[in-house]
């Protein structure tokens, strides 16, 4: 089992084993059963909270054995009513939420000017709404709308940079959130009547004697059928039944003298079609089903779904008006969504690795922290990468980002200078090899990332956790306890008594301890240097391979 520093401020290198390591993981991962004639485990229960959440803590896996399997189904969709709304996004009177129609002259009329200043009042309401964000995920008080959420952000994509409007990528994103558990058709009818959408795929430019395919093309590629269930004289008919859809003053507008009123042929049906229309054909087509079934399947399990399952799911989906919550409720009531080959063997994304590191860990980081962490690992809420949104499973996986979530790990601890990484980076030359195509991309934005987190060190920022403290209460004492303790705290993969991970880790607590010149393993929690000893241990363990799965 290869072992990773303990604190890597020295630029990432290439390594061969980065792609050795993580598929056999993935292969022969030790993972408990699970079927139809188990019991509602402990195990099964951490694999549901974090499938449906964010790093399940065993606090929160106990409870969930104690309610049951349905109950705590049922716990997964809670009144929305009872989340906080996002104060930030102002009085509903206003027509663009954050801004007075005043303060929104001021700024059109800077923004044609070309103050730079603008920059921070473009991308302030996204870091304020983040923060929102990111703390419901953190608290947990609808845990699967959070995920879900982030989700559709990656399915229905905008990005700000295409958009260039923050009010309108925060509406669209409180308008996925709002729909998030509730029907497919909704999503998919009303986000193409955000002004972020009308603007990310230039619809608001698609007139009767210029059509403009993007919408169309995406809406059925990626949004609702997939490629191959559809022809390129779908698309061009199909963007003429768009026409007209525009904005105006950040709201949908449909411009009557713009739309083409003729006759169209879209998917084996034909006649004066419009916007609604197609999307009704979309709807009614089997492939669509199909398509989100699967996609939903390979989210929620980490891996693609063999095609008799995706047939049965998106059977379901169509005898239930396509309702993403019914789906949800009867994948998370399966016993075949607890089967061993998916428990604990998804490489969990960033926002998701890092939120719920700091839950474990109970640490509660800024928002903007969380935020720039994603940046840097490769996931940025609001700037997706393109129109298909961010890649699963090994797309998260390369020797940079691995080194970069032992970093980030240790950031969260107090362990690692931000300063540091930045001088490293700063000499890292950029690589056009198979593992990193998109590299001097990826190194623009995380070196953003990293300023940005540096900001925040520099404000003084540092965890309040006492890990010694909680090592108390789990009466963790001894080398071995302690490395049970964070083995069970701060992995999702289920490790046994005599595994090489627990016996790394507890011969990684004898090194340290050691080192601190702490003798007897049960002075350790009561020495002046245990909470350092501790930190440095959760370091180790959250930069063991094990620790990005769940």
């Amino acid at each position: 089992m290869p072992q990773l520093p303990t604190t890597m401020t020295t630029r990432p290198r290439p390594s061969v084993w980065l792609s050795v390591w993580l598929p056999a993981l993935l292969l022969a991962a030790p993972v408990a059963a699970a079927g139809t004639d188990q019991a509602w485990t402990a195990r099964e229960a951490e694999h549901l909270l974090n499938r449906a959440g964010f790093g399940a803590t065993q606090v929160e896996v106990e409870a969930a054995v104690r309610r049951g399997r349905e109950a705590t189904i049922a716990g997964l969709f809670p009144d929305p009513a009872r989340t906080p709304k996002p104060e930030i996004l102002g009085a509903k009177t206003l027509p663009l939420g954050l801004e007075s129609p005043e303060a929104r002259l001021r700024n059109v009329e800077a923004r044609r000017e070309g103050y730079s200043r603008m920059q921070p009042d473009l991308i302030s309401p996204l870091n304020m709404y983040g923060d929102w964000w990111i703390e419901r995920m953190r608290a947990s008080e609808d845990p699967l709308r959070e995920r879900m959420t982030i989700f559709w952000h990656g399915h229905f994509v905008s990005s700000i940079k295409e958009v260039g409007d923050s009010h309108e990528l925060i509406e669209q994103v409180q308008f996925l959130r709002d729909n998030a558990l509730g029907r497919f058709e909704v999503l998919v009818r009303g986000i193409g009547r955000t002004p972020a959408m009308l603007t990310y795929l230039n619809n608001n430019e698609n007139v009767k004697d210029h059509p403009n395919e993007n919408w169309a093309r995406e809406l059925f590629e990626l949004f609702s059928l997939g490629d191959g269930n559809y022809t390129e004289t779908d698309i061009k008919e199909a963007a003429r039944a768009f026409t007209g859809w525009s904005d105006a003053e950040s709201r949908f507008l449909f411009e009557r003298v713009v739309h083409d009123y003729g006759r169209k042929q879209v998917l084996g049906r034909s006649g004066n079609l419009d916007g609604d229309m197609i999307v009704d054909l979309a709807l009614e087509q089997e492939a669509c089903a199909r398509f989100m079934a699967a996609k939903l399947l390979h989210h929620l399990e980490g891996a693609p779904a063999a095609q008799e399952r995706v047939q049965d799911y998106a059977a379901f989906l169509r005898s239930h008006e396509m309702d993403i919550g019914q789906f949800l409720r009867r994948l998370f009531a399966d016993p075949a969504f607890y089967r061993e080959e998916i428990v604990g063997r998804r490489i969990v994304p960033p926002i998701e690795w890092v939120v719920g590191s700091a839950r474990k860990l109970s640490i509660a980081p800024p928002g903007q922290m969380v935020q720039n962490m994603g940046d840097v690992l490769g996931q940025r809420l609001f700037w997706p990468p393109s129109v298909k949104g961010w890649e699963p499973d090994m797309a998260w996986i390369t020797t940079a980002t691995m080194m970069y979530r032992s970093n980030m790990a240790g950031i969260l601890l107090g362990l690692v200078s931000v300063d540091g990484l930045i001088r490293d980076a700063e000499f890292e030359q950029p690589r056009m090899d198979a593992e990193m195509p998109m590299m001097g991309a990826l190194k623009k934005s995380r070196n953003n990332g990293l300023n940005q987190l540096a900001y925040i060190q520099h404000t003084g920022w540092q965890p309040q956790v006492s890990l010694v403290e909680q090592a108390h209460k789990a009466m963790a004492v001894g080398d071995a306890r302690i490395a049970a303790w964070m083995a069970g705290e701060l992995l999702s993969i289920e490790v046994s008594l005599d595994s090489g991970v627990r016996n790394a880790i507890a011969a990684f607590v004898a090194r340290e301890r050691e080192a601190a010149g702490i003798t007897e393993q049960a002075q350790l929690l009561g020495h002046a240097q245990a909470e350092d000893v501790l930190r440095r241990t959760a370091h180790f363990v959250l930069s063991l391979p094990e620790a990005q799965l769940n």
